[in-house]
C-alpha cells in the first residue's frame, strides 16, 4: 500500500539526465463541457523543468501553454510546487489537493479542489522498471472549483484523473502509447495504458478500482479511430479484471487538445465512455505518437492488429 510520502519529491535513482518526476492532474465537467490538464515535469540531473496548462471548452481548445527548460522548482508537493504560473498543494497527501493557475496576459485563472475516490495505486507494481517509468501512482477523483477565462467563468464540478511518476522517461523509445481513464458515477474507475517501444515490445499498466478494491486488470484490445489530423475521435477498450469481470467500452470525444512533448506529441483528450451495461462515464483518453509512430490513414488498423 502506497504511503504518504511516496507522493512527495524523491531523490534521483539514477545519474541518468532522462530520470524525472512529475505530477498531472485533470477535470473534465460534462455539463458545461469544459476539460482543463496540467503536469509539471522535472529533471533534477538537467537542473530543468517543465509545465503544461491546457484549456478545451464546449469541445475546442482555447487556452495552450507548454514551457520547457524552465528552472527547477522550489518545494514540494505538500508545501506547494510552482512553476510557470501554475501550483500544486496537497492539503491532505494521497486525498485532496488543490491546484490553482493564473496568466494575467489572456487572461485565465483557475482554482480547483480535486478529491480522490479511490486509493492511490502504483501501476507499475509488480513490474520491472522500463523506458517508461519506474514509478506510476495513479488515482481517480471529483473536482470542485471555478475558472475563469476571457471574462467567461465556470463554477466546474466533475471527474478528474492525477498521476505522480518517478523513473526514467525516455520518450524517443516509444512508438505511440493508448491510455484510457473513465470514472463512472457509481466511482468504479479504470486504468488502462499499453505502451509501444519502437523495438516492438509492449508494456501494461492497467487495473480496475469496483468502488471497494482495486484489482489487476487485462487488457485484451484497444482500437482507436483517428480523423484527419491524426488525433483520436473513438476508441473501442476491452478488458477483463482477475475476478473475470469484463469491461467492454465504447469511447466517444468530448474534446482533445494539442500536447507537445519536445518530440513526442500527446493527443490529450476528454471522452465519454460507455460500458456494455449501459453506465456511463468521463474521463482521460490519451494518445501518444512518437517519430516511429502509425500516421493518422493507418493507426486504427495498425494499432488493432498490435492488441490481439
Amino acid at each position: 500500500m502506497l504511503k504518504p510520502e511516496d507522493d512527495k519529491r524523491h531523490v534521483p535513482s539514477s545519474e541518468d539526465p532522462l530520470w524525472g518526476e512529475s505530477w498531472y492532474f485533470n477535470l473534465y465537467d460534462s455539463e458545461q463541457d469544459v476539460a482543463f490538464f496540467t503536469r509539471v515535469g522535472i529533471y533534477p540531473n538537467q537542473v530543468k523543468a517543465n509545465m503544461t496548462v491546457l484549456l478545451a471548452v464546449a469541445g475546442r481548445e482555447v487556452y495552450n501553454r507548454a514551457w520547457h527548460r524552465l528552472p527547477l522548482p522550489a518545494g514540494d508537493i505538500d508545501t506547494g510546487l510552482t512553476l510557470g504560473g501554475v501550483s500544486y498543494r496537497a492539503v491532505e497527501l494521497l486525498r485532496r489537493y488543490q491546484v490553482t493557475f493564473e496568466d494575467e496576459l489572456t487572461p485565465l485563472k483557475v482554482d480547483i479542489a480535486w478529491e480522490a475516490i479511490m486509493p492511490a495505486h502504483n501501476a507499475m507494481a509488480g513490474q520491472s522498471e522500463n523506458a517508461a517509468t519506474g514509478f506510476h501512482l495513479e488515482q481517480a477523483g471529483r473536482v470542485t472549483g471555478n475558472i475563469r477565462f476571457r471574462g467567461r467563468e465556470w463554477r466546474v464540478e466533475g471527474f478528474g484523473n492525477r498521476d505522480h511518476s518517478t523513473g526514467i522517461r525516455n520518450w524517443s523509445a516509444f512508438s505511440h502509447h493508448e491510455l484510457a481513464w473513465p470514472v463512472f458515477e457509481d466511482n468504479t474507475a479504470l486504468g488502462i495504458l499499453r505502451i509501444h517501444f519502437v523495438d516492438g515490445r509492449h508494456a501494461d499498466l492497467c487495473w480496475a478500482f469496483d468502488g471497494k478494491l482495486v484489482r489487476p486488470l487485462t487488457l485484451d484490445s484497444y482500437v482507436t479511430e483517428l480523423n484527419s489530423e491524426g488525433k483520436a475521435v473513438s476508441a473501442e477498450i476491452s478488458a477483463k479484471d482477475d475476478q473475470g469481470i469484463h469491461y467492454q467500452m465504447s469511447a466517444t470525444r468530448r474534446a482533445v487538445c494539442h500536447w507537445p512533448f519536445d518530440g513526442y506529441l500527446l493527443n490529450e483528450g476528454a471522452f465519454e465512455y460507455q460500458l456494455s451495461d449501459g453506465r456511463i462515464g468521463y474521463g482521460l483518453l490519451e494518445l501518444g505518437v512518437g517519430s516511429g509512430g502509425y500516421g493518422a490513414s493507418s493507426f486504427a488498423t495498425q494499432a488493432s492488429a498490435l492488441v490481439k
